[in-house]
């Protein structure tokens, strides 16, 4: 309670004088308006005739209102995470009572004795008070102010019994007396058990509340606290008005200063640099603003633009607050410009162009100080610098459920599952890289109906085994599947048979049980045969897992109210804007993919205490899982501010001829086939090289570079678009040395090691030994070194905005650009044997680390030499 100590105390002469003032600016704002206040309003004696504790904070009855004008703008200065009892209750008070507060801009002038959180009125940028207790009944003498207000608890008439309760919180409650705190406990507990309720003054919510509310629950000692407090701390602290009062301490916070120095986001520097110069423009809106920045979608106009000329010159205009001699938004740009010194670190080459755009250049040599940055920071045992993201990106150490790949027991994979495994390992690796703790989970279907079938076939196919011969050669998956199929299908007595093992299965049957073992051990294999060739890792928890914990969830819908009975008895549950329902129980009692998706979704939020939860499977499933994340919501699983739910939906692979990918015969394409296919041709196209001596790897380097290549090409061809896309499957485009495609890119960064290797070999400049020792330096001439620099160092501005949809084509566009970049950099500017070559040979180095770290999010092997 640092600032309790230094409380200014608002007398009740200066309440009325508040009161007053706001009184005359409404009146004078409803005026200009032709507007009239609304005539005031009594209540009657509210206070409680019986002694609930079971009351909730609710909303009061307005007391006398009056209107206050709608420009009203209030500021919390000094607002900190440090004095978090102080700025808690501001906060609070203003959710409380209906007052708009925001964070005060940097330019507002607070008295150099006021240490904590103090409350500024933004029409005139004058001290109101300060101290979190004076500043809550600043915002309750507002609020009753309001002629809309539906949250007003403040009445004159109970000023007294207030203040009693202020004075008790700031002396008593959070000293060192115990003595003193006991006597206070011992109070507060008689007030709430007396007839008070949940609340300490008339029956509802108070300043007083929330003052104490605060203040104990900030006290290291809450568990020792009476029933009755803990009762009526929980009863707050839940509600609405504490929660999102609580929730909007940190848009109260100011933020630190930019980190231009060591924070590697140059969208962040050159937004800061802007901010900063409209701030001292127009203080008093500032804080109405975001991002003022974007990136210039034409480099060479400008690297970024400013468009808040135009919107601040209307919003001036609008409230009579433009400066003198400022007539369009073509002069605010111009005053934007004149309030970024000179020598800021950043930009500098201002243009302003058309209607009021500012155009601007990132300076040369904040370039060179990241990109040094980053080459001096190399291990000290060799290997590639770790390249940096903002700490706002990696100190969230969130965990994340990625639920990907999935194919089902018994099946191959085909090119259907190619979509779902790869981009799924690239989300992984995107998340992994800025810290979260991720799930990668495969949601196999081991699980269902299909496997009565399954088993019925298997034990006719091997009718010794489990008697003595448990060797079981299945063979080909699919037509193993297909022959088992085409039994169901046509044979009465198989199919009854099969429907009878899966109840015996589901029962534990043991017989059952390890046939289906054998059927889930033969098709791990198999996948595994795809993910080794594609570097994929996942953790199997299938269908079968959450088998045992479906029955909870319907009977938690149940007890919810949210289950309708369907006609036959199965238990659904609708969500808005849906007509068909889920289905938690089926007819005949057994469950479906709703049941086990339900399950999963619960175990994932409550037992791995997921914040983020992916699911990767073909658009047509889009419908059936917005439907499971609403119903988690509706059951109270999910808070959307706290936990965020998707559903990556991805398009089809077609053939030529426009149509789902199959081969000649029209069977589904085996996923290891088609990997395999690609690698067989980059072989050949790199003994080709070879034998036309155009190559600088030998023969035997051919499998191990081809296969790097040849499944890099598959998944980049399938990564660099847009998920949602359906795309044409083709080996020629995708195995092209030119455009944007894997081998092009591979190709750029085996050049680049190249010129390094020959800056070693022929010229002795060791690129290691200068990481190694930290002597790198990079200076930036040549327009071509300096577009190069520009596009490094945007890599931590791409993944922050990969985070938002988690779409891998946006790290595949960063790449390519990156890689033409490279390709002007090499052909404008002589690396080796220049006097720049030591400068130049660093910064084909730093394009390499950037490459591979960007090939290693996309799980693409990088070669050195091809």
């Amino acid at each position: 309670m640092s600032q309790e100590g230094e409380e200014q105390k608002l007398s009740k002469k200066e309440l009325k004088r508040l009161a007053k003032k706001t009184e005359k600016d409404a009146k004078k704002g409803n005026s200009e308006k032709g507007d009239h206040p609304p005539s005031s309003a009594t209540k009657g004696d509210d206070r409680p005739s019986g002694s609930s504790t079971q009351n909730k904070p609710v909303a009061a009855t307005t007391v006398n209102t009056v209107a206050t004008p709608k420009e009203s703008t209030f500021f919390l200065a000094n607002a900190s995470n440090d004095d978090c009892v102080s700025t808690l209750k501001a906060a609070i008070a203003a959710k409380a009572f209906g007052i708009d507060l925001f964070k005060a801009p940097a330019t507002l002038k607070v008295p150099c004795l006021v240490k904590g959180p103090c409350l500024f009125n933004g029409n005139d940028a004058k001290l109101v008070t300060f101290g979190g207790n004076s500043i809550a009944k600043a915002m309750a003498l507002l609020g009753a102010s309001k002629s809309d207000a539906t949250t007003i608890n403040y009445d004159p008439r109970e000023t007294g019994i207030i203040d009693e309760w202020l004075e008790l919180e700031r002396t008593c409650l959070g000293q060192d007396d115990k003595t003193k705190k006991v006597a206070a406990l011992d109070k507060i507990e008689h007030a709430l058990t007396s007839g008070c309720g949940s609340f300490l003054v008339a029956g509802r919510l108070s300043v007083a509340d929330i003052a104490v509310v605060v203040n104990l629950s900030q006290q290291q000692d809450v568990a020792t606290y009476s029933p009755a407090i803990q009762h009526y701390l929980h009863a707050h602290l839940s509600s609405p008005i504490f929660i999102e009062g609580t929730e909007s301490v940190q848009s109260l916070v100011p933020s630190p200063p930019f980190d231009v120095e060591n924070d590697p986001s140059m969208i962040g520097a050159v937004n800061s640099v802007f901010y900063d110069a409209i701030s001292a423009f127009v203080p008093d809106i500032a804080h109405t603003l975001g991002q003022v920045i974007e990136k210039s979608k034409v480099l060479k106009n400008g690297d970024y633009q400013c468009k808040e000329a135009m919107p601040l010159f209307a919003q001036l205009k609008a409230v009579g607050k433009l400066p003198p001699g400022i007539h369009s938004p073509q002069q605010v740009a111009q005053e934007i410009v004149k309030n970024i010194p000179s020598d800021n670190p950043v930009v500098d080459g201002f243009e302003i162009n058309g209607p009021g755009f500012i155009l601007c250049r990132v300076k040369a040599s904040y370039l060179e100080h990241h990109l040094n940055t980053l080459m001096n920071s190399a291990p000290e045992e060799g290997g590639d610098p770790k390249l940096v993201l903002p700490r706002d990106v990696t100190s969230k150490k969130q965990t994340v459920v990625v639920d990907f790949s999935s194919p089902n027991i018994a099946k191959e994979m085909h090119v259907g599952h190619l979509r779902s495994t790869i981009i799924g390992e690239t989300v992984c690796r995107i998340l992994e890289f800025t810290g979260a703790d991720v799930k990668r989970v495969n949601h196999v279907g081991d699980w269902g109906t299909q496997f009565g079938m399954l088993i019925t076939f298997l034990k006719e196919s091997f009718p010794n085994f489990g008697k003595g011969d448990d060797n079981v050669d299945i063979g080909d998956l699919t037509q193993f599947y297909k022959k088992a199929k085409m039994r169901f299908d046509e044979d009465a007595v198989f199919k009854k048979t099969s429907q009878l093992n899966v109840v015996k299965l589901q029962a534990g049957d043991e017989e059952c049980r390890a046939i289906w073992q054998v059927l889930c051990d033969v098709s791990r294999k198999e996948f595994e045969k795809v993910y080794k060739r594609l570097d994929i890792t996942l953790e199997e928890c299938g269908e079968s897992f959450y088998n045992n914990k479906i029955p909870a969830v319907i009977e938690e819908f149940e007890k919810s109210g949210l289950i309708a009975s369907e006609d036959g008895g199965a238990k659904c549950v609708f969500v808005p804007k849906y007509k068909i329902p889920l289905m938690l129980q089926k007819s005949d009692g057994g469950y479906g993919y709703d049941s086990t998706d339900m399950a999963a979704l619960k175990y994932r939020i409550k037992d791995l205490g997921a914040s983020r939860i992916v699911y990767i499977t073909d658009y047509s499933q889009g419908d059936h899982f917005q439907m499971c994340f609403s119903a988690a919501e509706m059951i109270g699983w999910v808070d959307p501010k706290k936990t965020k739910l998707e559903h990556i939906g991805f398009g089809t692979v077609m053939g030529d001829d426009g149509k789902r990918f199959k081969t000649r015969s029209g069977d589904t394409v085996r996923l290891v086939d088609l990997l395999d296919e690609a690698v067989q041709r980059m072989e050949t196209s790199l003994n080709e090289r070879i034998a036309e001596k155009k190559a600088v790897i030998n023969e035997d380097q051919v499998p191990e570079i081809a296969a790097a290549m040849g499944y890099g090409a598959v998944k980049y061809f399938d990564l660099r678009r847009n998920p949602t896309s359906n795309y044409k499957f083709s080996y020629d485009d995708m195995l092209d040395t030119k455009g944007n495609t894997a081998i092009y890119l591979l190709y750029a960064h085996a050049r680049l090691e190249s010129i390094i290797s020959k800056g070693k070999t022929d010229y002795n400049i060791d690129v290691d030994e200068l990481l190694k020792n930290k002597n790198a330096k990079i200076v930036i001439g040549h327009p071509s070194e300096r577009n190069l620099a520009f596009h490094l160092q945007m890599f931590s501005d791409m993944i922050v905005e990969v985070l938002q949809d988690l779409y891998p084509y946006r790290v595949c566009d960063f790449l390519y650009a990156l890689s033409i970049a490279v390709s002007d950099f090499v052909t404008k500017c002589k690396v080796l044997g220049s006097d720049e070559m030591e400068s130049r040979l660093l910064l084909c180095r730093a394009s390499a680390i950037v490459m591979r770290q960007c090939f290693d999010l996309l799980a693409i092997r990088h070669v050195n030499r091809i």
